[in-house]
């Protein structure tokens, strides 16, 4: 009963049987060749300090750009007060507009025959298969480490095609070798707001994908297709699908007229008007602008937006820089603990302080970097935040009690 409602649930095919453990020894590295090993991961390590010194360095500058780019663009951009007309007197400027998306024609799938009124048609095909996960557990032996690695096989949903030849074990698990039909993402050539066409980068942010529902897919023509739970099924019976079963949903973005479906989709865009085209638009500070969302939204909300996401990507970014630097100090630090690695009290204590060190050296250095980036960058800015950080150690030694402490201590 429950493989009949919930047949690609992962891991209950995984029965006796379907697993087996190999087992293979590995010789242990002696001191000289863990001590070449750490002196190789010196050299990584200080290379890993470099990009993460370029990447963070970097960041700043990307950030500082783009929030310049976002400022100026608030700035500058013109609302339209109709999207029927293009006026000349807005060509070459950044523009604001609303309105319904558009298409010439529909949108058709022609191996499932199906027509959809939007920009963006979605077909999307998974393949029954067998799947191989990999356990492994090591345990050391002295000079050697004897690794058990379990291999267990699971019967699954999966879009891209798995080899079963390079399954460790490959009997009573073989997969087909290709797929009878391939996903796809069918556009429209042609998408407008009123009477002006979109970029194709314009186009590529159409991405509110949702399921076509199976009333709108309708029951396939032909009986070996069959419609279950809002998908089509190459299969005998889709309750109980076999290895081999083909399930294909359909997905669509962007409606472009009014349908069983719902309404037309709206949007606000931002970009450029070369005459009745919308275009990226390039800013003095560098950046290219075409924005695209769904809904009523005022230049106010986009651009507010758009820099949240850039505040969102710089710190996701310098937290990769900082993760980055600290792996960086560990190659470089294995050194140390590959030296008392025979002194097992010694040894985790001197781990300990070790990790301790390099969490400390990869945070200084990396918001140094950072500090360096806002120098550069916002130069004012950066030397007013290092003058307040170094102002207190200043003033406390220019300070009486500062200088007289210890005599008034004394006295």
């Amino acid at each position: 009963m429950y493989r009949q409602y919930y047949p690609d649930a992962p891991g209950m095919h995984n029965m006796p049987g379907n697993s087996h453990t190999s087992t293979t020894y590995r010789r242990n590295p002696n001191f000289c060749e863990r001590i070449g090993n750490s002196l190789v991961g010196i050299v990584v390590g200080f290379i890993l300090i470099f990009v993460a010194s370029w990447l963070l360095f970097w960041n700043e500058g990307r950030a500082v750009q783009t929030a310049r780019s976002l400022e100026e663009g608030l700035s500058i951009v013109v609302p339209l007060q109709t999207t029927d007309v293009a006026f000349e007197g807005n060509n070459g400027k950044l523009v604001h507009l609303q309105g319904h998306l558009q298409t010439h024609k529909m949108l058709y799938d022609p191996v499932y025959h199906i027509s959809v009124p939007a920009v963006k048609l979605r077909r999307s095909v998974e393949m029954y298969q067998w799947v191989e996960h990999e356990t492994r557990r090591e345990y050391n032996e002295g000079g050697d480490t004897r690794v058990e690695t379990t291999y267990s096989y699971d019967l699954e949903w999966r879009s891209e095609l798995i080899r079963s030849s390079s399954f460790d074990s490959s009997v009573g698990h073989q997969n087909p070798t290709s797929l009878s039909v391939s996903s796809v993402t069918h556009v429209a050539d042609k998408v407008l707001v009123g009477s002006f066409s979109l970029s194709n980068g314009l186009i590529e942010k159409v991405t509110d994908f949702k399921h076509l529902t199976p009333t709108y897919i309708g029951q396939p023509q032909d009986p070996s297709i069959k419609l279950y739970m809002g998908a089509l099924y190459h299969s005998f019976n889709p309750a109980m699908p076999q290895v081999g079963d083909i399930r294909v949903k359909f997905e669509y973005s962007g409606l472009s007229q009014d349908s069983a479906l719902g309404p037309a989709a709206k949007v606000s865009v931002v970009a450029r008007q070369i005459n009745e085209r919308l275009l990226p638009y390039k800013t003095e500070a560098g950046d290219q602008i075409e924005l695209l969302y769904f809904g009523d939204m005022s230049p106010k909300e986009i651009f507010g937006k758009e820099q949240a996401q850039n505040a969102i990507f710089t710190w996701a970014l310098r937290f990769g820089g900082w993760l980055l630097m600290f792996v960086a100090f560990g190659c470089i630090t294995s050194i140390i603990t590959t030296i008392v690695d025979w002194l097992p009290i010694v040894r985790e204590l001197v781990a300990m302080g070790v990790t301790t060190m390099n969490l400390a050296l990869s945070i200084s250095l990396s918001l140094t970097v950072i500090a360096l980036g806002w120098i550069t960058y916002r130069p004012w800015l950066g030397l007013t935040i290092l003058a307040l950080a170094v102002a207190p150690l200043f003033l406390s030694k220019l300070s009486p009690r500062g200088s007289n402490y210890s005599r008034d201590t004394r006295a």
